[in-house]
């Protein structure tokens, strides 16, 4: 996993954790982890797992428990649906909503299911709550209350996160949904305190002034440096980028050896 000249990381599909249906015990999930407990970077900011997950046609995960933490559900492709039986919970997620799975101290026994007859995709964030509420909660902001914009020419952005939201427990400051055009450029700027990361939907986005090049799959991690940075991305092709960023947390790259995702 190679980290760039100016102190990014940057996690190739070869280098994330593949969790697949045997390890899950759930026929027809996959998930690929850029950020957890099983990947090359444990944490980044206030995120402790991040996960490109895929769900067959009528196929999930069972209930299982889960306490303490925020899980951020973003439905790229099909819907998914939640059921907390511990707490009488349930919740849909429509393409282009963000689902938001709050644990709480008494936690959550749930499951995570594609009802629907076309395979679903969904992008996974989690962070600890602070603070943590005592029960569990659904909530979700809808693809209909976010804005676009077109903060440059060839760039549509989508914003789902802007200066946080009442509705979530944690330090997620922005998140975004961008296309590009090819040869638009999209800029990001973080403070000296925050941490982000740009995953590659489709197509092909250069890092200006680095060697770097995001193709589908691939994760740039920009874990805080107590300086402000602008990252520059120049799209090769027609491409779609996610945008996150979080407070410092206690996230960081690590160098320890770590098996390869398969």
């Amino acid at each position: 996993m190679p980290t760039t000249e100016t102190d990014l990381v940057h996690v190739t599909p070869d280098d994330v954790h593949v969790i697949g249906p045997d390890d899950f015990g759930a026929a027809g999930l996959w998930a690929r982890e850029s950020v957890g407990p099983f990947a090359e970077v444990e944490a980044l900011g206030m995120l402790v797992t991040v996960h490109d997950s895929r769900f067959d046609p009528h196929s999930g995960i069972g209930h299982h428990p889960h306490r303490g933490m925020e899980r951020l559900f973003y439905i790229l492709e099909g819907s998914v649906d939640h059921d907390d039986a511990l707490n009488n919970i349930q919740g849909h997620m429509g393409t282009g909503d963000l689902g938001i799975l709050t644990e709480g101290r008494r936690g959550m026994l749930h499951s995570e299911w594609n009802n629907g007859d076309e395979a679903a995709r969904a992008y996974i964030l989690v962070y600890p709550t602070d603070p943590t509420p005592p029960t569990a909660d659904f909530a979700a902001i809808r693809a209909a209350e976010t804005t676009t914009v077109r903060p440059a020419e060839g760039v549509t952005t989508k914003v789902v996160v802007d200066g946080g939201d009442e509705r979530l427990h944690g330090d997620l400051r922005r998140f975004t949904d961008s296309r590009l055009q090819p040869g638009a450029t999209c800029t990001f700027d973080l403070a000296p305190d925050e941490a982000a990361l740009t995953f590659a939907v489709e197509g092909v986005v250069h890092l200006h002034d680095a060697h770097v090049e995001l193709h589908d799959g691939h994760t740039l991690l920009a874990p805080p440096n107590g300086q402000p940075r602008r990252l520059t991305l120049v799209a090769r092709d027609h491409s779609r980028v996610l945008h996150a960023v979080t407070g410092p947390g206690d996230g960081r790259p690590t160098d320890r050896p770590r098996g390869r995702g398969g």
